[in-house]
């Protein structure tokens, strides 16, 4: 069973005192008292620390190698180290390659703490360093412990890779992804085989990426509902505030992780290690949308219109894609401009998004002209919706007019780019102008297009009704769209 530790970063002992009730009281099994942080380190301020601290409690002297505030070394550290363990905290954390020594000793000691033999990796390594720093550290103390950053999700993969594979011995440990992109390790601390689960006091965190400790509780108390999103980049997404808002709002406990996937470290591998971990849903952005049409085992009748899937449902045996992006476009447009047969549209990108939009559209009588700075794309999306491509460049010679126009692109979108998507020359008075970016509210391509009399819409309902249509797959439920709104409208402004 994994225990959940409240990691307490308090400057006086005072603090440790009211924290660890307060961390008690909502969720901690035991404490860790970080000593690095105290405004003192002397003998007397460790003991008063230990008795301050309620219930089982972890010591740990973090130094600065590893993240910590100490700047202690050799013979006055392990001189400190010893104070540590003679002020009978329950546990005790080590840190290999600095604290060998007085390790070795207490372990040879007939009542002594548990002892963690702890390593902090500052930067990213690989997965033969985490398997090998693990295992010694495993032998070195009563429990090993490995922490690393994760830049990518890739590293996230890799840390619960080899904490499955290390759950069926007996061996005792903790794998800790740290940021964002680590908090898989976190939310998964029982199913990767960790020991303990590192969380914090709201508004106290101690590690990049911990939760605070309802959250955690909830995550290792609960069955639990997790879904996500594979995309890269994804800081720009409000996915997660929106679909937890449903979450919570459907009566149900769980997370919505968004991980960032570099092209070359998302496989059918990483896909089985988060089915494996208990993720029964993924939504799928730029640029793996073409890459989740391949891997599915079925594929859902907008998926199969349209040749791309931006959702998946991961069964037992089976991948199942969706192309909820179809319902999200013809809420979007809804209310906001009648197609009329032949009114005359302009899709500007010829990605998944851009396949959603010019389904709907067609399937309505619309007359669609597509264009890309890839037309090989648009010649291809063209051809398969019966409608035009159009190089970019050729609008302004031809004097084309558009009553609708469609930002497919993510130009303009919160990290990308801050220009227009879309020719001034295009906008004007009796134009619809749609942009499917969402971050930020109003893109720069809508100032324009207001300034030049068209009437601008933005994506955010789009996102929204595509998250809604992606929670019924998942969840067989029907979830509170007017929530979803107001949680993806909060996390934008």
């Amino acid at each position: 069973m994994t225990l959940i530790v409240a990691s307490l970063v308090e400057k006086s002992v005072s603090g440790i005192l009211d924290s660890s009730r307060k961390a008690l009281s909502i969720g901690a099994d035991l404490v860790e008292v970080r000593i690095d942080h105290l405004d003192s380190l002397s003998e007397a301020t460790i003991r008063e620390a230990r008795r301050a601290a309620q219930g089982p409690a972890i010591a740990a002297l973090r130094s600065r190698r590893q993240g910590g505030k100490c700047d202690l070394k050799d013979e006055d550290r392990e001189k400190k180290m010893r104070q540590v363990v003679d002020s009978d905290f329950e546990y005790v954390d080590f840190e290999l390659g600095t604290d060998d020594r007085i390790l070795a000793r207490v372990l040879e000691e007939d009542i002594r703490p548990v002892t963690i033999a702890s390593r902090h990796f500052m930067k990213p390594v690989g997965r033969s360093r985490i398997e090998k720093t693990l295992l010694d550290a495993c032998k070195a103390g009563d429990i090993g412990k490995v922490a690393m950053p994760c830049e990518h999700a890739g590293h996230a993969i890799m840390l619960a890779q080899v904490g499955s594979s290390l759950a069926k011995s007996r061996k005792k440990y903790v794998l800790i992804g740290m940021g964002e992109q680590g908090q898989l390790t976190r939310v998964c601390a029982d199913q990767v085989g960790s020991e303990l689960a590192y969380a914090c006091l709201p508004g106290k965190e101690a590690a990049p990426g911990q939760l605070d400790l309802v959250t955690q509780s909830k995550m290792l108390k609960s069955e639990k509902l997790l879904v996500g999103l594979l995309g890269h980049p994804v800081s720009h997404s409000v996915s997660r505030p929106m679909q937890e808002a449903a979450i919570e709002r459907a009566g149900l406990v769980g997370a919505y992780l968004p991980f960032d996937f570099p092209p070359d470290e998302l496989d059918r591998r990483a896909l089985k290690t988060l089915r494996e971990l208990g993720f029964v849903g993924l939504n799928v952005t730029i640029p793996h949308k073409e890459w989740a049409f391949g891997i599915c085992s079925r594929k859902g009748p907008a998926a199969i219109a349209t040749k791309a899937v931006n959702t998946l449902t991961l069964g037992r045996n089976s991948v199942v894609g969706e192309n909820t992006d179809v319902t999200g476009f013809a809420r979007l447009i809804d209310g906001k401009i009648v197609v009329l047969r032949n009114l005359k549209c302009l899709l500007v990108g010829a990605g998944g998004a851009a396949r959603a939009a010019v389904y709907v559209l067609t399937e309505r009588g619309a007359r669609v002209t597509v264009t890309d700075i890839e037309m090989k794309k648009a010649r291809k999306l063209a051809r398969e919706f019966k409608c035009k491509a159009v190089p970019p460049g050729s609008f302004y010679r031809d004097k084309q007019e558009f009553s609708l126009i469609v930002n497919c692109t993510p130009v303009g979108m919160k990290g990308v780019s801050e220009k227009s998507s879309v020719k001034e020359y295009l906008l004007g008075p009796g134009t619809v102008f749609i942009d499917i970016v969402f971050n930020p509210l109003e893109t720069a391509a809508m100032k324009v297009a207001k300034s030049r009399g068209a009437t601008a819409y933005g994506g955010l309902e789009m996102l929204v009704q595509q998250g809604a249509e992606s929670f019924r797959l998942w969840t067989e439920k029907e979830p509170d769209i007017e929530t979803m709104r107001q949680a993806a409208r909060r996390a934008l402004e």
